[in-house]
């Protein structure tokens, strides 16, 4: 029986197997997740930058479960210390544990609104408990500011030109700002401001008595409460129960004092002497103030006249300067840092930025301040601009030119005689007086000649250099190169010219280097009168190398 021939192609009713009819379905699910994913990208291409941008920032905030910003912080110089994005969804997950501890800030009526809303949307947010004095009953949303002199006795105010302000400001209809402004009168503020001190220890008892530790500030005052916590109950080793009044010391006519801006410490006790065993002291104190200067160096008159305390100096930890005004350098370096003064709303609320954003969570030390915020400005030169240089000056010999020039920069003169050639010139113009810096640079490490004999192939000739390399590097020679090394590194650790400032022929060196601040352009008239500063960024880094990390935190004692 004849085979039947196979037909050339398949058959019509040859029946399909399962996994060829899942590719199949796979393949039609996959053209139409295609077209779908086209469709919406076309409907997307017409969104307004403003949605998309909103899209995006919604997608990141889901990522990381907040509200997540770019860190404006953030630049390329200081990218290994803070993040990119600034995470605020919960601000106060790291702030440190203040039980036991009370802040007591002061104000004025005058400035109150300007300096109070940005603490309460920092610092004071995380903290359970505060109170803020001022020299008006006044409210910030749900925030109450005391008057400090409510309980003032009348009959010292009454025939007291320095309470004009108090008596002003209740009769202003409108805001206080439009009232200061239209009199432009600031020293009025200040010579109110001396009189809240005492009057606020009291109310301040009164209100919140029993705690260990009354830590008072000004509204242009920062505090680090990382640090503040952590040496209060760790490194500082101090009680409460002792009576210790602790700052940056002052003086004011040979009287030592806790300068109030920079904020200062009373331990519970003293607070507590000082109020309940002295009823008659905040009165007398009233009426001593129109003979004083200050509050600040009056608190300390009586803590000493009534308890036989002096201040017991805590700086540079407490510092009266701003991270723009910092003194960085030897004993400003590894020091960690409590507070900083002269900070207006946008410096307050840059350094909470950096504290939020940072990528560690040690103890922030000064230099970790300069690394992360003054750094990434540096420069070598700025016109009008006054880095605050004057540590060390040279002027125009000239008598007439030594006689325009500041007194406390005719103070700071370097004698002639002790002059180099290229200090005797500085005064000439900013070219000039940039050279006295770069006079004290130390050779590069290549150029101390300290690398190894370069290896000769086996197959090459020998020669004389070969043998003077030899006795070159030999082992006591090894020792002596060592120590030139160590002793290089010593000179560019003890270096005393990081920068300079030129100014109507008056050229001043610093021992540290700051930032400082913009001034006023002259007029063009006078080429003398312009302002240029700069900074000898080789000497700085040379500084810095030198110095190495920082091994642990230089936490300072009390000082007597």
């Amino acid at each position: 029986m004849p085979f039947a021939s196979k037909s050339p192609g398949p058959s019509v009713n040859m029946i399909v197997s399962p996994a060829s009819r899942r590719l199949r379905i796979l393949g039609g699910i996959a053209l139409l997740t295609v077209f779908a994913t086209y469709l919406h990208a076309r409907a997307r291409w017409n969104e307004t930058p403003f949605e998309y941008a909103r899209d995006y920032y919604e997608s990141v905030t889901n990522y990381f479960g907040g509200p997540v910003f770019n860190n404006t912080l953030y630049t390329e110089g200081n990218a290994d210390m803070v993040n990119q994005y600034y995470n605020s969804s919960n601000p106060c997950a790291n702030f440190p544990d203040t039980d036991g501890v009370l802040l007591i800030m002061k104000t004025g009526a005058t400035e109150a609104f300007d300096r109070i809303p940005t603490h309460l949307l920092t610092t004071l947010k995380c903290l359970p408990d505060f109170l803020i004095f001022s020299d008006m009953e006044q409210q910030v949303g749900p925030y109450h500011i005391y008057d400090a002199l409510a309980e003032f006795e009348e009959s010292a105010k009454a025939h007291n030109s320095d309470f004009d302000l108090y008596r002003d400001q209740k009769e202003c209809p409108v805001s206080q700002k439009s009232c200061v402004d239209a009199k432009r009168d600031g020293q009025k503020a200040w010579n109110l401001d001396k009189y809240k001190f005492l009057p606020m220890m009291e109310q301040t008892w009164r209100m919140r008595p029993g705690r260990d530790w009354y830590i008072f500030a000004e509204a242009d005052t920062y505090l680090f409460w990382a640090n503040v916590m952590h040496w209060l109950k760790k490194e500082s080793r101090l009680s409460p129960r002792e009576k210790l009044y602790l700052g940056s010391r002052s003086f004011i006519g040979g009287t030592p004092f806790a300068h109030g801006g920079s904020g200062y410490i009373l331990s519970g006790t003293l607070l507590k002497h000082l109020i309940e065993y002295h009823p008659g002291m905040v009165k007398q104190y009233n009426v001593k103030g129109a003979h004083e200067c200050c509050g600040d160096l009056m608190l300390a008159q009586a803590l000493e006249e009534y308890e036989n305390v002096k201040i017991q100096q805590i700086w540079p930890m407490i510092n009266g300067e701003k991270p723009s005004t910092l003194p960085y350098g030897p004993g400003h370096w590894c020091e960690p840092i409590l507070s900083m003064h002269h900070m207006n709303a946008e410096e307050i609320s840059s350094v909470w930025q950096f504290e939020q954003t940072r990528k560690t969570d040690r103890t922030l030390l000064i230099k970790d301040l300069y690394e992360g915020l003054i750094k990434p400005k540096m420069q070598v030169s700025r016109q009008n601009w006054d880095n605050l240089s004057d540590d060390v000056c040279y002027l125009n010999p000239d008598p007439e030119a030594q006689l325009r020039a500041d007194g406390h920069l005719r103070e700071r003169k370097k004698n002639e005689d002790e002059m180099n050639e290229v200090e005797k010139e500085a005064w000439k113009s900013p070219e000039h007086c940039s050279k006295v810096c770069e006079s004290q640079d130390m050779p590069d490490e290549d150029e101390w000649d300290l690398d190894p004999i370069v290896a000769r192939k086996d197959d090459e000739p020998g020669t004389a250099n070969d043998t003077e390399l030899a006795e070159d590097t030999s082992p006591s020679d090894a020792v002596a190169r060592e120590a030139l090394k160590k002793s290089m590194n010593e000179k560019k650790r003890n270096r005393s010219c990081f920068q300079y400032r030129w100014h109507e022929e008056v050229c001043c060196t610093a021992k540290s280097f700051k930032l400082g601040a913009p001034k006023a352009a002259p007029d063009d008239s006078n080429p003398n009168a312009k302002w240029v500063s700069g900074w000898h960024l080789k000497g700085i880094n040379d500084w810095i190398e030198a110095m190495g990390e920082c091994k642990k935190p230089a936490w300072k004692s009390p000082e007597s």
